[in-house]
């Protein structure tokens, strides 16, 4: 849970994204992508951008072309975004991922979700001299990341080969807190690019049912992604007057676009009649039906959904609905309102949905002011998942969707130990003498910290000391290390474990609050190494008794053994020359 209480937040929808695309275009590109799939990727994403938000693009090798200056995603925009992403070519020798970033970091408008979504299947190669390119891995790593961070940019990288230096790709991804993707194939590709798009720009939709999908009189134009199985029939589209538009008739309607290629179809319609809709095609949990309308949904956060969060992070968002852009709050339009948002993992099955008001009840914050709030926490296997809010009324429904990846680790790692106990266990593995447990510190609380994901002057412990007996004893400190060792007061009880929240601030700005849970050993009842135990001690009847000493037991057992076989052997002697002297007499 994040460590302070929110009293109030805005109404409006969260800032207008902004996104700077950056399109590897070196040499090596023939071999990634011969079929240059990067062409259909980018008009998907241009097509799918919401048209309050801004976008730029920049195709880079050795050099850096600015193809699109950043601008408004209008109409226009947009048609030059599809001409621009003709322009992809694989024909620069090198890949100057620093020199590119630096380019894609200017031109932000104020106030906006900035963006760069970076896609390259190489690694830091500007020149033959491995020697510059270790420079430029360095300079990026300590200056160009840096300031993408204090620029609150947030980079998502797409390695686009198995080639592709993946370690340095997500390390920028990860200290900037964007998303570090993957595609191997050309269909991944267009998934990745949907997923970016609803990690950066998400879109108000509407929902779709086994293909199915309605449309209302306030939607002005829609948007269809649909994705086909290789040698799959062509995808037709079955309209309200049951009539059935494939790409050929499309081609000869002024309202309809359709691009199929790239294994999707990618299909947007002006003006489309209200009614019923379905998509006679194979269901796919990609397939989207997105629309332009005055009626939105958004998911803002507070202050706003982060892409990549930590294993038991708190994530605070809501949904809120908008009309001509001024929130929802008039009663007699919101009494009738349903919300819920729901949770998918990598897998794509669903593991949480929560049932949402705006009557102040839990989970909401404060009634009447047209946001539908949440809270959740991810805590499952590192992957990419998917927050998809619905609001429906009578006469309409909507749909969003957010992606956020979940990281493979925390950012901290946390024990507690009892000194006195590793120096005893030291002791034996030394054959030293530790003595008595004496007293000193209970035990020690350490904390170490990622400092390169975080800044160790804003992480604070707010935590306390719990048993089965006893009040709850509080803990609050800073940590300003990246090793911190907390020493813990005395306690007088059994199972006993320090809980609380670790709460701090990332390098990209962004305030964080972590679950701590960890039990504390307990004592080891010991006496001093010099003094044995009786049972240890040896007795008078151990040193003159030998049926309660088992070594001198043994001694004299074997001593009776060698007396009898001494005697024995005296035996066999006599007995043979007894025998010799009865058969000589016999002879005589």
């Amino acid at each position: 849970m994040f460590a302070a209480t929110i009293l109030a937040h805005p109404t409006h929808a969260a800032s207008s994204p902004e996104l700077h695309v950056l399109i590897d275009v070196s040499g090596s590109m023939k071999n990634t992508d011969p079929e240059n799939l990067r062409e259909p990727a980018l008009r998907l994403l241009g097509d799918l951008v919401p048209e309050e938000s801004r976008v730029r693009l920049d195709l880079f090798g050795n050099r850096i072309s600015e193809v699109l200056p950043a601008s408004l995603a209008t109409p226009e925009t947009k048609k030059a975004m599809r001409a621009a992403a003709a322009q992809i070519r694989s024909n620069e020798p090198f890949t100057d991922i620093p020199a590119a970033l630096e380019a894609a970091n200017r031109d932000w408008a104020d106030d906006t979700e900035r963006n760069i979504i970076l896609l390259s299947d190489g690694k830091v190669d500007i020149s033959p001299d491995e020697a510059v390119n270790e420079r430029a891995t360095t300079r990026l790593r300590d200056t160009v990341i840096a300031s993408l961070i204090a620029a609150e940019v947030q980079v998502h990288t797409v390695a686009l080969s198995e080639a592709a230096d993946e370690s340095i790709l997500t390390e920028i991804a990860e200290r900037t807190g964007g998303l570090a993707l993957s595609a191997r194939s050309n269909e991944d590709l267009q998934r990745v690019f949907l997923a970016l798009f609803e990690a950066t720009a998400p879109r108000t939709g509407v929902p779709l049912v086994e293909n199915r999908f309605r449309v209302d009189e306030s939607i002005s134009e829609l948007t269809l992604v649909v994705f086909r199985e290789t040698d799959a029939a062509p995808t037709r589209i079955q309209i309200p007057d049951g009539g059935e538009i494939d790409v050929e008739i499309a081609s000869a309607l002024a309202d309809w676009r359709w691009d199929d290629s790239a294994g999707r179809d990618l299909i947007t319609i002006s003006d489309p009649p209200a009614g019923s809709w379905r998509i006679l095609a194979a269901e796919d949990p990609d397939n989207r039906a997105l629309v332009i309308t005055d009626l939105k949904l958004a998911m803002p956060g507070l202050p706003g959904l982060p892409s990549r969060v930590f294993p038991g992070e708190a994530i605070e968002g809501g949904l809120l609905l908008t009309n001509r852009g001024e929130p929802i709050v008039e009663r007699r339009l919101t009494k009738d309102l349903q919300a819920q948002v729901d949770v998918t993992d990598p897998q794509e099955t669903v593991i949480e949905s929560i049932e949402l008001n705006d009557i102040g009840a839990d989970p909401d914050v404060l009634g009447g002011d047209s946001r539908y709030d949440f809270q959740l926490r991810l805590d499952g296997e590192s992957g990419i998942y998917t927050l998809e809010g619905h609001a429906s009324g009578p006469t309409f429904e909507r749909v969003i969707r957010r992606k956020i990846a979940l990281a493979r680790t925390l950012p901290f790692a946390t024990r507690v130990v009892r000194p006195h106990l590793a120096a005893r266990q030291d002791s034996k593995d030394t054959g030293t003498d530790v003595g008595a447990d004496t007293g000193g510190p209970a035990a020690h609380l350490i904390i170490e910290q990622d400092v390169a994901l975080l800044d160790p002057s804003a992480s604070r412990l707010a935590a306390q000391i719990e048993c089965e007996t006893g009040s709850p004893i509080a803990i609050e400190t800073p940590l300003l290390e990246a090793t911190n060792r907390i020493e813990l007061p005395h306690i007088d009880g059994s199972d006993c474990r320090v809980t609380g929240t670790v709460s701090g601030e990332t390098d990209d700005g962004r305030a964080l609050s972590l679950p701590l849970d960890q039990p504390i050993p307990a004592p080891q009842v010991s006496t001093p190494a010099d003094e044995p135990t009786p049972k240890d001690k040896p007795s008078e009847a151990t040193e003159s008794d030998p049926e309660s000493n088992p070594l001198i037991a043994v001694l004299v057992g074997l001593g009776g053994l060698v007396i009898l076989g001494l005697l024995g052997w005296t035996w066999r002697l006599v007995s043979r020359r007894l025998r010799r002297q009865l058969i000589e007499a016999a002879r005589d």
